[in-house]
């Protein structure tokens, strides 16, 4: 008998690593999902050799690809939202908590409001990142310049350039916290999904448009013989079809992405009340900000 876990180990290395599996190759099969549901309920044959295709699409490297595109496609509409945020969500709330901006300031949302009013004090961040040997953070006169540039996208630009080695160093020395992992896990899908949001919109409604049309013709066509249409797996993935349109349109959203950002941002700044990295999520000092 072949050893499973040397058989798992196998399909891990094909499809690489979990934050590639969940945060890049998910969102981009969930977008076509809606396709894969109606070839397997329309081809029954397909049910038999899909372990097989997918084996073959690992070993040639075609899911390797697709994690890519989906990271090409998310990396590109990050850019666009981080101009929109004015800034990255990490580099906004280490601002905050610098006291360099405030929060009535940032006009994102209530949701936004409250997690940066979370954000760890100021002395609590620089002690430690100096404990740790870590990069310096701007001083305030080089913030208080760069507020000044009334260009909303240059002035992002150039706070991000000032805050980036010291985000860049906490996100390297935050990889053992299992909070963080998860957070910029659930990030990147949510990230990705949003920016295949279109794509999966019209894989869904195609898909739909196509399985009514295939009921509505055989409910023609069996009119005559009285015989029950649509049947019960019709009924269920036009449902599930119409199911999935409907969440997508409704819950991938720029703010779902932004408040996830901002989560994992959070848990990013937390990470550093640990002294040593720790599987287990940081508590608070007694003088941290309450939330």
């Amino acid at each position: 008998m072949a050893d499973d876990s040397g058989g798992l180990s196998a399909v891990d290395s094909l499809l690489g690593d979990r934050y590639t599996r969940e945060a890049r190759l998910a969102p981009a099969f969930l977008s076509v999902f809606p396709i894969l549901l109606l070839l397997i309920v329309s081809f029954p044959g397909l049910r038999d050799i899909v372990p097989a295709i997918l084996s073959l699409l690992c070993v040639f490297g075609v899911v390797r690809w697709i994690s890519h595109i989906a990271r090409v496609i998310g990396d590109k509409k990050e850019i666009k939202l981080f101009r929109k945020w004015g800034g990255k969500p990490t580099t906004t709330m280490l601002r905050v908590a610098m006291g360099h901006s405030a929060i009535e300031k940032i006009r994102l949302g209530d949701q936004v409001a409250h997690l940066l009013a979370e954000a760890p004090p100021a002395e609590i961040i620089k002690k430690l990142i100096t404990k740790r040997e870590g990069p310096q953070f701007p001083k305030d006169s080089d913030d208080e310049t760069a507020s000044k540039i009334h260009d909303l996208d240059k002035r992002a630009d150039q706070l991000n350039h000032l805050y980036e080695p010291v985000v860049a160093w906490m996100r390297e020395n935050s990889r053992d916290s299992v909070l963080v992992v998860e957070e910029e896990i659930s990030y990147g899908f949510q990230r990705n999904l949003y920016a295949l949001k279109w794509f999966a919109l019209a894989c869904g409604s195609l898909s739909f448009l196509v399985e009514a049309r295939a009921a509505h013709l055989a409910l023609r066509w069996a009119w005559p013989y009285i015989t029950p249409i649509p049947t019960p797996i019709v009924s269920v993935v036009l449902v599930t079809l119409f199911a999935f349109v409907f969440c997508v349109l409704i819950f991938v959203t720029n703010n779902s992405v932004k408040v996830q950002g901002f989560i994992y941002a959070r848990a990013l700044l937390d990470s550093f009340y640990v002294t040593e990295p720790s599987d287990h999520p940081a508590a608070k000092p007694a003088n941290a900000k309450s939330s």
